[in-house]
């Protein structure tokens, strides 16, 4: 069995003992993993390599309980990737270790996890070349399964990295979403498929723990294994495996390994998926000011990041001018238009190749609570009645333009805030040509109009709160239930509410002439599409 000291002598690997109380301490095996508490997943001996993503941050509590935890599970030592997560060994850490005795070592950022555990596995193979050729071969077995893991991961596809982890494992290996169902795979024999009603139920167990569950249950013959995917925050997905029999050495390897480069895949799609919503609200709201220059700048960015594996000639079709777009408003609060806005995200990443138009936009409104959608006619209609935005839009209220010329699009954006007013329930997608006669606000325009709003406003149009009461009160028809229901307050306090908006506006809320006046002048300031005139 490989000792420390051994690894370190090796100047190819490039290893810096950082705090080496037991340079003789022996290493039965590499253990690769991002888990905030690993210690549960150790046999003993092992040197834990971590990049540390999930502990970027943490205070130095949190390093004495990391490192506690594999003191207690008796690792022989901590190896810290540097250059990616964090640029230099934490002192917290370092102080951490020599409290608890565990050596410490740095692996720089040009030294790959997998040349150490190829070169602990090279010792090992020949220290068991000394003893047993059969251990020699399957020290030489891991090796292989090390490199196909690799291959695997290089190509940056999961369906090619669960398809190698299947023939390694000689099992099914698949990835489910958080209630139990498969998003890829499974991949291998059909009759190691594990019953899809028991990797729910794993997943029910373990989801309350988060990243920090994993579950392994006996299903029948089959020995079943799920771990979370991912670093930070809530789990997304799930690695299931299931195999027959005990796992060598080296097949539990290569698990650990494919889990790794799953884990750092998901947590490099959440990048992507935030720069990508960042260019697209910014395309968008440059488009409705008519930047046309600056929108496509941004657009053909947002087709290179979403779209990279389309065939070029698929991308070019992104540069009509002619096709006519929609603009959609859906009315949401600020956690509704987040959810919205992250399902939009995803039919970006998700279903490149079956988009041959422009790339869906979206920004929030400026002129109040939502999001305006912008895309070719047809996309627009489709993604908000299917795909994943669909089950948002299932309980919001939206409004949709007439098909509008691209340089029309601030006319667009008018006219679905205006026909959104016709939604009188959640779920329901007016477009502009189900309403008929256009809405009053649309004969009144111009300077006059921005006068007579202001006028009549006066009294709230700097205090956002009491313009939103206005705007909950009027469009809720002074329902007390349904106002209180919109602002998200108690109903009993609604009714002090209104009397002061009242009293502030100077005006008879009761009386139906000021409530169509009050409508009319939010609907002007509304249609103006410029968040400074209410300024």
């Amino acid at each position: 069995m490989p000792v420390l000291r051994e690894l370190l002598d090796r100047e190819n690997l490039g290893l810096v003992a950082v705090y080496l109380p037991d340079a003789e301490r022996r290493v039965s095996w590499i253990a690769a993993t991002e888990l905030v508490e690993p210690g549960a997943y150790l046999d003993g001996d092992e040197l834990v390599l971590t990049t540390a993503l999930a502990l970027a941050d943490a205070d130095a509590a949190s390093w004495r309980r990391y490192v506690a935890g594999l003191a207690r599970a008796d690792a022989a030592a901590l190896g810290l990737g540097t250059g990616i997560a964090l640029e230099a060994v934490p002192d917290a850490l370092h102080q951490a270790c020599q409290e608890a005795g565990l050596n410490l070592l740095e692996v720089p950022v040009e030294v790959s996890f997998v040349s150490i555990s190829r070169a602990v596995g090279e010792m090992l193979r020949d220290d068991a070349d000394r003893r047993s050729s059969s251990a020699a071969e399957e020290d030489e077995e891991g090796t292989v399964f090390l490199q196909q893991m690799t291959r695997a991961a290089a190509r940056d596809n999961q369906d090619s990295l669960l398809r190698a982890l299947a023939a390694v494992l000689r099992g099914s290996v698949a990835v489910h979403d958080p209630w139990g169902r498969a998003v890829v795979g499974p991949y291998g024999p059909a009759h190691a498929v594990p019953d899809p009603e028991e990797v729910a139920a794993c997943i029910r167990r373990i989801r309350p723990s988060g990243m920090r569950g994993a579950g392994s249950v006996q299903a029948g013959a089959a020995h079943l294994v799920v771990r979370p995917v991912g670093v930070s925050g809530d789990p997304e997905y799930y690695l299931v495996t299931a195999h027959c029999g005990e796992l060598t050495r080296a097949q539990v390897v290569a698990a650990d390994l494919a889990w790794s480069f799953l884990n750092l895949g998901v947590e490099s799609e959440r990048t992507r998926a935030a720069w990508l919503r960042r260019l697209v609200e910014a395309a968008a709201g440059h488009l409705l000011a008519g930047r046309e220059v600056a929108a496509q700048a941004l657009r053909t960015e947002i087709d290179v990041l979403a779209v990279a594996h389309r065939p070029a000639q698929v991308r070019h079709a992104a540069a009509g001018r002619a096709a006519r777009w929609r603009v959609a408003r859906v009315e949401a609060s600020q956690a509704e238009a987040e959810g919205l806005s992250a399902a939009l995200v995803r039919t970006l990443l998700e279903r490149p190749a079956a988009r041959v138009g422009s790339p869906l936009l979206w920004c929030a409104d400026p002129a109040g609570q939502g999001l305006l959608v912008l895309g070719e006619a047809e996309q627009v209609m489709t993604v908000l009645c299917e795909g994943p935005g669909a089950a948002w839009v299932r309980r919001l209220r939206v409004g949709v333009s007439a098909p509008v010329r691209r340089e029309d699009l601030r006319a667009g954006a008018a006219q679905a805030r205006s026909v959104c007013a016709h939604a009188c329930h959640p779920g329901e997608v007016v477009p502009w040509e189900d309403v008929g006669a256009p809405s009053v606000v649309e004969l009144v325009e111009g300077p006059a109009a921005q006068d007579f709003a202001r006028l009549r406003l006066r009294g709230v149009l700097e205090r956002p709160e009491l313009l939103e009461l206005l705007g909950a009160y009027l469009r809720e028809g002074g329902v007390v239930g349904r106002v209180a229901s919109r602002l998200g307050v108690h109903r009993n306090s609604v009714p002090a509410r209104v009397a002061r908006l009242g009293r502030v506006l100077g005006v008879d809320l009761d009386d139906p002439d000021e409530r169509a006046s009050l409508w009319v002048a939010l609907r002007v300031l509304d249609r103006a599409d410029d968040p400074r005139s209410r300024t």
